[in-house]
C-alpha cells in the first residue's frame, strides 16, 4: 500500500438499500434483461438481490481479479473463471459492488462480448469519480474517493490492513486505535474482536497447516 487513505464499512442495510436502488434505475429504463452475470467475488450479492427485485431468473458469474485484500492492486484485471453458461443472443447484465478505476468492468465486458449477448450493460452500486470505464447504471457516485468494505469482505480487508502495519499480533484496543488513526476506519469493538478471535483460531488449528 503506497500510501494512506481512509475506509469505511459498508453495511448490509446499506447494501441491500442502494441495491434496491439500483433496481429502480434499471427498471426505468428502456431496456428488460434476462440473465444477470455477477463480477465474482464482490458482485454475487447485489446481483442475486437485483435477481430478486427485477425477477429475472439466470445468473451466472466469472470471476476477474484485480484487487488482492485491503486495496493492494495488481497491475491489470485477470479473468481468473471465465462464463460458462450459454448467454448467445440474451440480454445481459453485469454487476460489481463497486467501479474504483473500472479496469474489472471493462475486462468484463471485453470477456463477455465474444459470447454474442443481444443486450450487454453493467450495473454497479457504487462508482468512484476516478474510473474510466463508467457502468451504464450506478446507485451511487462517489465525488471522493473512499476504501469502501463489503459486508462480504470485512475480515479479508481489516486483516490485511493489521498485517501490513505489522499489527496482528496487536491487541484489541491497539488494533482498534490503528485503524482508526491510519484508515479513518470507524470499526465496532466487537465485530473487531471476532475477526481476530476467528484468526487465532484458524491459524492456530491442526488443519490450518494443512495444503
Amino acid at each position: 500500500m503506497d500510501k494512506d487513505f481512509s475506509a469505511r464499512i459498508v453495511s448490509l442495510q446499506e447494501v441491500y438499500q442502494t441495491t434496491h436502488s439500483l433496481a429502480k434505475k434499471i427498471s426505468l429504463s428502456s431496456y428488460n434483461f434476462n440473465h444477470i452475470v455477477a463480477i465474482a467475488r464482490g458482485g454475487m450479492l447485489p446481483a442475486r438481490l437485483l435477481c430478486d427485485f427485477l425477477n429475472i431468473k439466470r445468473l451466472s458469474s466469472i470471476q476477474i481479479k484485480h484487487y488482492e485484500s485491503g486495496a493492494a492492486k495488481l497491475e491489470k484485471a485477470e479473468v481468473i473463471d471465465p462464463i460458462q453458461s450459454n448467454i448467445k443472443s440474451k440480454k445481459v447484465l453485469v454487476v460489481d459492488d463497486v467501479n474504483d478505476t473500472g479496469k474489472t468492468l471493462r475486462t468484463a465486458v471485453t470477456h463477455i462480448e465474444p459470447f454474442e449477448p443481444s443486450l450487454l450493460k453493467t450495473a454497479v452500486l457504487h462508482e468512484k469519480s476516478e474510473t474510466i470505464f463508467e457502468a451504464d447504471y450506478t446507485a451511487k457516485k462517489l465525488p471522493e474517493w473512499k476504501w469502501l468494505i463489503y459486508q462480504w469482505a470485512v475480515s479479508e480487508d481489516i486483516l490485511h490492513f493489521l498485517e501490513d502495519g505489522n499489527m496482528l499480533e496487536a491487541d484489541e484496543k491497539q488494533a482498534h486505535r490503528y485503524l482508526s488513526d491510519k484508515y479513518d476506519l470507524e470499526i465496532n469493538h466487537q465485530l473487531l474482536v471476532k475477526i481476530l478471535q476467528l484468526q487465532d483460531n484458524y491459524f492456530s488449528s491442526p488443519q490450518a497447516a494443512k495444503p
